[in-house]
């Protein structure tokens, strides 16, 4: 039944996130401060909850969709 699930076309999940708007918002202005590629508030989003999946969940593997997060080093 699960592997069914995965073959059919999924509703697009959109939470409403409007409550945490200057949280997001202030995650993405510090990620872009190091980063080398522009990241939006979606990945800003995606990697906060691979970091509470890494941390809650560590059995979980995450595939990652989403831009690579890289950090200009000088």
């Amino acid at each position: 039944e699960a592997q069914y699930y995965s073959q059919m076309k999924r509703p697009t999940f959109r939470p409403d996130l409007t409550g945490y708007l200057p949280y997001i918002e202030a995650l993405t202005d510090k990620l872009n401060e190091e980063s080398i590629l522009k990241m939006s508030r979606t990945d800003a989003v995606k990697i906060a909850i691979e970091l509470a999946c890494k941390n809650v969940l560590p059995d979980v593997r995450v595939e990652k969709k989403r831009k690579l997060y890289q950090t200009l080093k000088m």
